[in-house]
């Protein structure tokens, strides 16, 4: 990344010299005014009052210092173009599919990883077929910091059975995933965004009695269009959910089916009548209206 390089004031270095007290690096009198080492970020104030930042988290210490490149920055945050600066985004699987667990994963992408995911040239998540959806994430999981959280159907219905609605489980899933990119990924990153179901005062409403809570986030409509770490969020995740639907194929021996209403009904009265209404709490989710209709079902052919 390009260092960035601006004009400070006298009370601007003032201010920075208490702020890094602790960070100073030794430099020789005439050379600098000052000199400090964080996390991944060296800054330097040359005689000429000219403040430089250099590393990955460059952009989060510059935006302190310079009420210029804080209002750039919200003002990409508000655009629609491609987002190039290193971020965390976060996206989910199976929150509408009646069959199946929930998948949530969070991605950190860097600068280079950028580049390479865009020259993948994913234009469309929804039109990929599984295959491709297969291959892309096995190559973003060997490039990009990820966490995945797969929530079976048992799990799920017991925290629905505990109070919990999906949008309140949804945003516990994803507050997870993102704490543990943020512990991996070892830095601070100013750029965190999740697509936006719910308004922001009820996600964090459902987190309020959270020990750690990921606060600083971005809340976008089409999320994956600007930000490449919720694609390959995406990504990651619709792999993780057909991997595990596979699975549950291969287990039940009867071919499944996505989404919710009577076909996926017609499936679910066929796996209870072959291993019993109680697997139904492993296989689906029993808070959709569908296992309403599903009992009505099986009531007639009893």
């Amino acid at each position: 990344m390009e260092p960035i390089s601006f004009k400070i004031t006298q009370a601007t270095l003032k201010k920075m010299n208490k702020f890094y007290d602790s960070q100073m690096v030794p430099f020789e009198e005439g050379q600098f005014l000052l000199k400090a080492q964080t996390i991944d970020c060296d800054i330097e104030v040359s005689n000429e009052l000219i403040a430089t930042f250099r590393g990955e988290n460059a952009i989060h210490e510059a935006v302190h210092w310079s009420k210029k490149l804080a209002k750039k920055i919200e003002k990409e945050k508000e655009s629609h173009a491609l987002c190039l600066h290193h971020h965390i985004g976060s996206a989910e699987t199976g929150s509408n599919d009646y069959i199946g667990p929930l998948c949530v994963v969070a991605c950190y992408v860097d600068e280079e990883n950028i580049e390479f995911i865009k020259n993948l040239n994913i234009t469309d998540v929804e039109s990929l077929t599984n295959q491709e959806v297969v291959d892309y994430a096995k190559l973003l999981r060997e490039r990009v910091i990820t966490s995945l959280l797969v929530l079976d159907n048992s799990h799920y219905n017991k925290m629905i059975d505990n109070g919990l609605n999906q949008a309140n489980i949804r945003a516990r899933l994803i507050n997870q995933a993102l704490v543990n990119v943020l512990q991996k990924a070892k830095k601070n990153v100013e750029f965190k965004v999740i697509e936006r179901y719910i308004s922001p005062k009820t996600y964090f409403n459902y987190l309020k009695n959270e020990v750690i809570v990921v606060k600083d986030l971005m809340f976008e409509e089409h999320a994956d269009q600007q930000y490449l770490a919720v694609l390959a969020a995406e990504i990651i995740s619709r792999y993780a959910y057909l991997s595990y639907y596979a699975s549950m194929t291969k287990s039940l021996k009867i071919k499944l089916a996505r989404g919710s209403g009577s076909n996926v009904d017609a499936v679910v009265v066929n796996i209870a009548e072959k291993y019993g209404e109680k697997i139904l709490t492993k296989v689906v989710k029993l808070n959709f209206t569908d296992t309403k209709k599903v009992k009505s079902m099986l009531k007639e052919k009893s």
